[in-house]
């Protein structure tokens, strides 16, 4: 049990923090970019004789490239996706889901056939589109004849070319105000008490601790169920900041992070 002496000290340590102006005080940016897990499953795409088929996706399906909405059965992100064929090298892919979430993919197969890039435009997922890019390299081409996309490829890495996601920390009395350029923000005491998280459908609210005077831990939620766990820890230089993401199922996600001069906000 934490003794009266150390509960004051803590208080006391946190008090002349607040006072003094806080460390996670600034905007930060996210490092890219991030790799993907080389176990992850290649993707193996198929375009020719005008259909699309992912034989990687679950389930597998084919569609017409007609530019036109289709659904496609059993599928659990999407109710509609289409195919648009650029030309030999380009390809645009569109998705739309539930609640207004829809995905625009601008497809491009390097001049050597060997890289592929993908520009996905998401909207829907945040109060604000972004954009994530993303980098896969060849394992395999596709069949004779068939459009260039067509082959099994290996993701590499992915970025956000226009730094949607940088983040401005604020703390305030005992007080942190958050919020983002995807239109995510909210403003939470630091004592563990819920408040109301704004611009993101997948949180309803938040709750964040101060565990140590460069330690965060937030918690946000959907209703009353904790959905995801952040640790935001800022290293001693005051410019690095390491967050660890864990979405409560498994699955633990770690990023670094580095506060912008003042010029570059």
């Amino acid at each position: 049990m934490r003794t009266a002496f150390a509960t004051l000290m803590l208080a006391l340590c946190q008090a002349s923090a607040w006072a003094a102006g806080s460390i996670f005080d600034g905007t930060w940016r996210a490092e890219y970019p991030q790799k993907f897990d080389p176990q992850r499953k290649p993707d193996e795409l198929e375009l020719q004789n005008g259909h699309y088929t992912c034989k990687s996706c679950d389930p597998p399906y084919t569609l017409a490239a007609d530019g036109k909405d289709h659904t496609v059965a059993g599928d659990p992100e999407f109710n509609t996706r289409s195919i648009t064929i650029v030309d030999q090298r380009n390809v645009t892919k569109r998705a739309a889901g539930r609640g207004g979430l829809s995905i625009i993919s601008q497809c491009t197969v390097s001049e050597d056939g060997s890289k592929l890039t993908e520009l996905q435009t998401i909207s829907g997922m945040a109060a604000k589109p972004f954009v994530i890019r993303v980098h896969s390299t060849r394992l395999t081409p596709g069949p004779p004849g068939s459009q260039l996309l067509s082959g099994t490829w290996r993701r590499v890495d992915y970025d956000m070319p226009n730094n949607e996601e940088d983040t401005v920390l604020h703390v305030e009395g005992n007080e942190l105000s958050m919020s983002d350029g995807l239109g995510r923000s909210f403003k939470a005491k630091l004592d563990g008490s819920r408040a109301p998280y704004h611009g993101n459908p997948e949180f309803s609210s938040v709750s964040v601790k101060l565990l140590d005077s460069h330690t965060l831990e937030e918690s946000d939620l959907q209703a009353d169920q904790v959905v995801k766990v952040t640790r935001w820890s800022v290293d001693p230089d005051g410019t690095t900041m390491h967050a660890r993401f864990d979405d409560t199922h498994g699955h633990i996600q770690e990023q670094l992070g580095h506060k912008l001069p003042v010029a570059a906000h």
